[in-house]
């Protein structure tokens, strides 16, 4: 019997996936209070609506680069590697999210060259911004859950 298919590891890599963007999305929430108040400009009363609009509007953002992330390099990933590999492995598989997540979209945004490794003002203003947020715990949280489904997956098929 074959315990893990296709569509079962498609399956868990769209719940993990899913989950990894609504926790992203939680993360960020600080950051866009910060941005309602700071459009409001200290009228209260005009808060509530800033933030369900700036909130709409960054679901739909963050939606978008986690797609564009997870597509094209989680998805395969968790598609060809076997579920047992990524379970033994969910030691350093889980804390090394965190990083890769980091280092792609650093050098998405160009980040990475020398200049800015020169004179790092905007590397350290990016990494405290919701975008980069975002993407640190997306990858965690996505990794993390996969692994968890996948080893309990492989538990109850052992105990059968």
């Amino acid at each position: 019997m074959n315990t893990f298919g296709w569509r079962l590891r498609l399956k868990y890599a769209m719940v993990a996936g899913g989950l990894g963007w609504l926790v992203g999305w939680l993360v960020s929430f600080p950051f866009e209070l910060s941005l309602a108040w700071r459009y409001v400009d200290g009228d209260a009363h005009r808060l509530p609506l800033a933030v369900a609009e700036g909130l709409a509007v960054w679901a739909g953002f963050s939606l978008f680069m986690a797609m564009a992330g997870f597509i094209p390099m989680i998805l395969p990933c968790f598609l060809l590697i076997p579920p047992g590999w990524i379970v033994r492995w969910r030691g350093l598989l889980i804390p090394a999210a965190a990083p890769a997540g980091f280092l792609a979209i650093a050098e998405r945004m160009g980040l990475l060259h020398l200049y800015r490794l020169r004179y790092p003002a905007a590397i350290r203003q990016f990494f405290f911004s919701a975008p980069n947020f975002f993407v640190i715990s997306f990858a965690l949280v996505v990794v993390w859950r996969y692994s968890a489904l996948a080893k309990r997956r492989l538990e109850t098929a052992t105990n059968r």
